[in-house]
């Protein structure tokens, strides 16, 4: 393995990969910063920057390894190096792992360099957990909707006939966007895992407000939190943090009760929010620095993932065909979610749009467990990468899915010189 990692990593240094990379990287960072723009606040600067700068390195990055892996070993498969190197003394699969250490090792030295110019541009703000609400699981709520509607006496004939996957796909949907309303002088509250607080101070609710018909309108309220609580006044429509303070005469909730974020509507008009997308707590986490190292991790355990990808592509499939194969994977893994999101399935919804769903469904279920981490997405909002998180990214992404993709890389390697021996 040491020998075919220190092929593929000359190969990649004779081809300039490695020197480009961190040319690319340094005029992202030395030119970008002068074309974009951000909304004028110090926040929104930070944002934009890192969306767009460290963003951009990390998607080059990404779409440049995956074409040099499905080059790897398509090249050397049409030279016939590859067959003259399964005949000697070593194994397929370390013809296959050799190259993609050599591909992770310069997407390390790129996003090492990328984080230190990052790092290096100073006035970055402690990143924090952010917590959702418990809630039951959508499949769960949308179980117990459809038969309630199955037992309606009134429920019509067309939802009755439908079939049940598809219903439960629909309330699915409609679960997740469900709107919960407050009325003027009535309060709602939402329960949140015992470590939201399990904090001493600064903890924060994030709130995304609505009115009915989505007409704008005054809005007043007060917020609490455990010990915290405060005042919001403010236009509806938008996305609110309000720092919490101890309040005076709070006690601290018993040991054994979770904590709930409690909304009290104090103003005149009826407040509407999304508990599964609009309301979260934030709470203190470490540095910036700490972060942006677990960040880079999590891009460089996709990135094993993608070069994985493409090599097992490359075994099979001609260089250009292997490319163009994995563009599209990547395009329609990043549209998928999009899609299902933008375009909700209704009862009435004509046979190729449905099939247009099941194909973006079918993409996002199969590539969840190694598309799940958002790191670029995280810095920019300034959202704690969780260590389990990055766990997890490094158990799927760098260890399990790259180990069943070279071994069916290794085995399409060994059936192809067996062919051509016989």
């Amino acid at each position: 393995m040491v020998e075919s990692f220190l092929l593929a990593w000359r190969a990649l240094l004779r081809g300039h990969v490695l020197t480009a990379l961190l040319a690319l990287t340094a005029l992202a960072h030395l030119l970008l910063p002068a074309v974009v723009r951000s909304d004028g606040t110090a926040d929104g600067g930070r944002e934009v920057f890192l969306r767009a700068v460290p963003g951009s390195v990390y998607t080059v990055l990404c779409v440049a390894l995956l074409a040099c892996a499905c080059g790897l070993v398509a090249r050397a498969r049409e030279s016939h190096r590859l067959a003259l190197s399964v005949v000697r003394p070593v194994s397929a699969g370390a013809l296959m792992f050799g190259p993609l250490l050599a591909l992770v090792a310069v997407a390390a030295v790129v996003l090492a360099f990328n984080a230190g110019l990052t790092c290096a541009r100073g006035g970055w703000t402690d990143c924090r957990h952010v917590y959702a609400p418990v809630l039951e699981p959508p499949e769960t709520a949308a179980q117990r909707m459809l038969k309630d509607i199955l037992a309606n006496p009134d429920t019509p004939k067309e939802v009755r006939s439908a079939p049940r996957h598809r219903l439960l796909s629909i309330l699915v949907g409609r679960e997740v966007d469900r709107y919960e309303s407050i009325l003027p002088g009535k309060s709602l509250a939402w329960e949140f895992p015992a470590a939201a607080a399990d904090v001493p101070t600064g903890v924060v609710a994030r709130i995304r407000f609505s009115t009915q018909f989505n007409m704008r309108a005054s809005l007043s309220g007060q917020v609490a939190f455990g010990p915290w609580s405060a005042s919001v006044s403010n236009n509806t429509q938008s996305v609110l943090e309000i720092p919490l303070a101890a309040a005076q005469g709070r006690r601290d909730r018993p040991a054994a009760e979770a904590p709930k974020l409690d909304f009290r509507n104090t103003g005149r008009s009826t407040v509407m929010l999304r508990p599964r997308r609009d309301v979260e707590v934030l709470t203190p986490a470490d540095s910036f620095g700490m972060n942006l190292l677990r960040a880079t991790g999590e891009m460089l355990c996709v990135i094993a993932f993608l070069c994985a990808f493409g090599l097992f592509l490359s075994t099979a499939l001609s260089r250009p065909v292997a490319i163009f194969a994995a563009l599209v994977f990547l395009v329609v893994t990043e549209m998928a979610p999009a899609v299902l999101e933008q375009y909700p399935e209704t009862l009435d919804l004509p046979f190729t749009d449905r099939m247009g769903l099941w194909l973006s469904r079918g993409v996002a279920f199969a590539t969840s467990a190694v598309s799940g981490p958002q790191p670029i997405s995280d810095l920019a909002t300034g959202t704690c990468v969780e260590w389990s998180a990055l766990g997890h990214a490094a158990l799927v992404d760098a260890v399990v899915a790259p180990c069943v993709l070279l071994t069916l890389a290794a085995y399409l390697v060994r059936r192809r010189a067996a062919a051509s021996r016989g």
